[in-house]
């Protein structure tokens, strides 16, 4: 049974922010979880010049503006309806992967490399091999290391097989100069607050550097650097990891004259969650057993352990308050299923409605036509750059050839839908598998993020994985999730002060905040269909990437 909370104030407002590569969203939430103010702000990612598919990185005066403009937009909404002063905290998602550099005055060393950059995996095989290989990798942290964390961008930096110092990618002077060392959420949070010398768990574990057993900087990780002079650098830059419990600060001096918030009402900010335990948390599954959805930008697939089992196909981090969060993270998401049918951000609901509509109309199977659908690499699967590509193939008698896209639109977005699905399947099968290996099984799936808000996806996937999902009542798993999270610590920082005893934990949290709408089962109809897409999926993938 969660503990209901006794502290704050039945008014009482806090804020989830969610930084991510697609947009920045600020969401003001009531003690029920209902919203109450939002603002969404674009991101414009840079592609190198001349332009580069495989870049991708922030400019980070893009984000720090994103920041101050979210803050003033949530102020002056909050203002209208008189509730201003009841906001009293704000919690942070960010990208998990995203990482940057600022000087002693907060400003940029370069771009933030962002978690789909396409560069990033030769770099980690570099310094992978430098520390040993993989199993020493997991012998020093607990577990793996993905060519998103912030180790690979380290050794980018470095740039050690580039002797001329001006073609480096960094140079010495940069490395110099650089203060800290930070990731998307603690960038955001400085931007915020003004202090940029903490990260939590959570997002320092979405580095490569902590060791996922005494949550402590793993110093031998920077080994992966070629030379100690950057090893030592490197070492000195990285900032405190500190509970997620304790604040980060106030919103700042600055950011709050700048807005209008009294200064008497500042609200408190929390360690920053990344994005994959913000939405863990925004969907509700937060104990052993419980895995979490997340089909936005990026399709995700992650649960909660309080055991570490030891799996090389899943990413594997910390959570804040303790168990471990392991991942499946596939790059191809929203956008894939835009591309299909030339949707974008500027539909109508009545363009997403009758397109849903056609989708629906065409049966399970998409008359026998299947999309694999991999503009981006996919590691995870063995789909490298040079494999990567999206390919529309068609059942003719027993094999599967070659097509073009369909005509009909929503053969295209139905089929579309139903290779996410069996993507997301996949990685369903390698969390199932990693529970079993300590002893656990999936209890319980929940799904939330932009893409779940269709229907027809939800009710496929349901389809696709012979089991039934929980559906959030608000689709914006990780903002919620960061408000979550900066409700579980507020209260009990407002408990320990009065010495109430009775813990409230983040499932305490969870409990008074997410709320779920009425879940969506597997169509029995369509199982049958989807058992053999799947294996279809699978063999095609072998054929075409592997």
């Amino acid at each position: 049974m969660t503990e209901k909370k006794l502290c704050m104030p039945l008014r009482s407002i806090v804020t989830g922010w969610d930084f991510s590569t697609g947009e920045v969203k600020c969401l003001a939430f009531d003690m029920t979880g209902e919203v109450l103010a939002e603002v969404r702000l674009p991101t414009d990612l840079w592609k190198g010049d001349p332009a580069d598919e495989n870049i991708s990185e922030l400019n980070l005066l893009q984000l720090e503006g994103q920041a101050r403009a979210s803050v003033r937009g949530i102020v002056a909404q909050l203002k209208d309806s008189a509730r201003l002063n009841d906001w009293v905290a704000g919690g942070i998602s960010a990208t998990h992967h995203t990482g940057g550099r600022i000087d002693e005055n907060f400003l940029p060393i370069r771009r933030a490399i962002c978690w789909n950059d396409q560069t990033l995996a030769a770099y980690r095989e570099r310094g992978e091999e430098r520390l040993g290989g993989r199993e020493a990798v997991k012998k020093l942290i607990g577990g793996p290391w993905a060519d998103r964390y912030t180790l690979s961008h380290l050794v980018k930096d470095e740039d050690a097989d580039v002797e001329n110092e001006d073609d480096k990618y960094l140079k010495l002077a940069d490395w110099k100069r650089t203060y800290r060392i930070l990731t998307h959420g603690p960038l955001a949070a400085g931007y915020l607050t003004g202090n940029f010398d903490v990260t939590s768990v959570s997002a320092a574990a979405s580095t490569g550097m902590l060791s996922f057993v005494n949550r402590k900087w793993k110093r031998k990780m920077l080994g992966a650097l070629a030379k100690s002079k950057y090893r030592t650098l490197a070492w000195e830059q990285l900032p405190k990891v500190i509970d997620h419990y304790e604040p980060v600060g106030l919103l700042g001096r600055h950011v709050s004259v700048e807005a209008g918030v009294d200064l008497k009402y500042r609200p408190v900010i929390y360690p920053t969650s990344d994005d994959q335990q913000a939405g863990l948390v925004g969907g509700g599954a937060v104990n052993d057993g419980q895995m979490a959805i997340i089909l936005g930008t990026s399709a995700v697939v992650n649960s909660s352990s309080g055991k570490l089992p030891d799996v090389d196909d899943l990413d594997v981090m910390c959570l804040n308050w303790g168990p471990y969060l392991l991942m499946r993270c596939y790059s191809n998401g929203a956008q894939v299923l835009n591309d299909a049918v030339g949707a974008n951000k500027t539909w109508s609901k009545k363009e997403w409605t009758s397109l849903e509509e056609e989708a629906r109309a065409v049966p399970p199977g998409s008359r026998d036509v299947m999309v694999m659908p991999f503009p981006n690499a996919e590691p995870s699967l063995g789909i490298t750059n040079d494999k990567k590509g999206v390919r529309w193939i068609r059942r003719k008698g027993d094999q599967w050839v070659k097509t073009s896209p369909p005509r009909n639109r929503g053969v295209r977005r139905r089929a579309s839908l139903e290779a996410v699905a069996y993507m997301i399947a996949l990685g369903v099968e390698s969390h199932v598998k990693a529970h079993r290996s300590i002893g656990l099984d999936i209890e319980e799936i929940t799904v939330s993020g932009g893409v779940g808000r269709s229907d027809l996806m939800c009710e496929i996937l349901a389809s696709v994985l012979g089991r039934g999902l929980k559906r959030l009542l608000n689709e914006e798993g990780p903002a919620l999730g960061a408000a979550v999270t900066a409700l579980a610590a507020h209260e009990s920082n407002l408990r320990r002060k009065r010495r109430v005893k009775t813990p409230f934990t983040v499932a305490d949290a969870v409990a008074t905040m997410v709320k779920y709408r009425k879940p969506v089962d597997s169509n029995d109809a369509w199982a049958s269909v989807y058992k053999d897409g799947l294996a279809q999926f699978k063999q095609q993938l072998k054929r075409l990437y592997g």
